[in-house]
């Protein structure tokens, strides 16, 4: 295996590894190389169409996922394995944009970003995987799907698109729902696997706050400028299937960056959709 000389050297690396547990190390010794300097150069090797993935791993279709509680030890087992799969395909994901969208000529201080933001997600894996392992299972015991990478094919060619709806949507939404899944594990009792996902909610606020701090950048580059709110409801309706669905962790999206405004007005049809809606009903 030749050594990464750049960036994108390693996120072609890490895309094409399938072993997930080498995927994680390999992203760890990139952070460390690009923060401390050995690499320097972003480089511009070509994406890749789908990530690697581990042959133990069988993937469905989302529709096609097992229904399960948390009432269980074995339904809280098969979410600990979804969340364990999430974090791995995150590590794909925040590779992704910094391998797919080389063409914006985006400054240094985004590619630190994402780099950091990569780190964060091998190390979420790490903690979720080694949890999982303590707990009797391997990843690939269980299905997983790819909605995240489809939603990442979907918006592959508009990096406004990637981060609206990878990292203001998707992410975001884990700020919403990770608070009761770490309930869901105290109730059952696992008190080790609610704490490691406190932890890692935090680090998860300051993704959503990187996406909604590079979009705004984004629309202030155009000319003319954008403004970011509208713009991002523009970008959700036409990239993202359906409605967002509350409750919203104000809270946490607040904190990151979000207020209100950004993401009520998706909870509704568009005006003209309700309006289109309403004449088709009467007529």
């Amino acid at each position: 295996m030749t050594t990464p000389t750049t960036l994108t050297e390693y996120a072609h690396l890490v895309l094409t590894t399938s072993d997930a547990i080498q995927k994680s190390e390999i992203t760890k010794k990139a952070v460390k190389e690009w923060q401390e300097g050995k690499i320097k150069e972003v480089g511009n090797t070509p994406p890749v169409d789908d990530p690697a993935r581990p042959s133990s791993v069988v993937i469905l279709p989302p529709n096609k996922m097992p229904k399960r509680g948390a009432g269980t030890p074995a339904n809280r087992l098969a979410m600990l394995h979804s969340l364990v799969h999430i974090e791995n395909s995150a590590i794909d994901l925040s590779w992704d944009i910094i391998i797919r969208y080389v063409r914006y000529d985006m400054p240094k201080e985004f590619y630190d970003d994402f780099v950091q933001i990569a780190g964060e997600e091998a190390k979420h894996f790490t903690l979720l995987n080694n949890r999982m392992k303590d707990l009797g299972a391997s990843y690939g015991d269980l299905p997983a799907h790819e909605g995240l990478w489809e939603s990442a094919k979907d918006t592959a060619g508009c990096l406004y698109a990637r981060l609206a709806i990878e990292h203001m949507v998707h992410e975001a939404r884990g700020l919403d729902i990770t608070p009761n899944t770490i309930e869901k594990f105290k109730a059952g009792g696992d008190k080790e696997t609610a704490l490691l996902l406190a932890a890692i909610l935090q680090e998860e606020v300051t993704h959503v706050s990187a996406g909604l701090k590079w979009f705004k950048y984004l629309c202030s580059l155009s000319s003319p400028p954008r403004e970011p709110i509208k713009y991002f409801i523009e970008t959700v309706r036409k990239y993202f299937h359906g409605l967002l669905k509350p409750p919203f962790n104000t809270d946490l999206r607040t904190t990151a960056g979000m207020s209100s405004d950004w993401y009520l007005p998706l909870t509704t049809p568009p005006a003209s959709s309700s309006a289109d809606s309403s004449s088709s009903s009467s007529s």
